[in-house]
């Protein structure tokens, strides 16, 4: 699968716009499209951050029915988190006024027996809730969590259709 099959262009000091029916997801270049279905875009690390790591890190982009609000939306989101089994513990919400996101949401759950830590970013546009859902093992996230935030800040996310 090359970068044309999937619309993508390289962008400027290791970056590269994956577009979406949802907008451009600004990612890392050296980060790859996962064939995973069921999202607007999965995207991932080429190499594991920690190779002996059991939870292969990624993000995914996802858009839902809007509850009306971003009030409404991110306490869906947070419900969301809170009903992962077999536990999931949200640590903090915050506001985040950089990029076409409004909330900031940091929380743990367990995967087949791994503590996963979460940086989700939703907003809300167009009758439509936008989620970005940054994933990895919790000894990888210290080292990816400005990458996530990032890719939150500097995509250019809007409902294109």
């Amino acid at each position: 699968m090359t970068g044309a099959d999937h619309d993508e262009h390289t962008t400027t000091a290791g970056w590269r716009t994956r577009v979406t029916a949802a907008g451009a997801l600004h990612v890392p270049s050296q980060w790859i499209d996962d064939d995973r279905t069921g999202a607007v875009a999965v995207v991932r690390p080429e190499t594991p951050v920690n190779p002996n790591g059991t939870f292969r890190e990624n993000a995914v982009l996802s858009v839902v029915e809007s509850a009306g609000d971003i009030v409404a939306d991110s306490s869906n989101a947070i419900a969301e988190a809170r009903a992962m089994v077999p536990w999931s513990h949200v640590v903090s919400v915050t506001p985040w006024p950089q990029g076409p996101f409004d909330r900031r949401m940091q929380f743990l759950y367990e995967y087949e027996g791994v503590m996963v830590a979460v940086t989700k970013f939703t907003g809300t546009t167009g009758g439509k809730r936008l989620d970005l859902t940054c994933s990895a093992g919790l000894d990888a996230y210290p080292a990816l969590v400005t990458t996530f935030d990032s890719i939150a800040a500097t995509s250019t996310l809007e409902l294109l259709s």
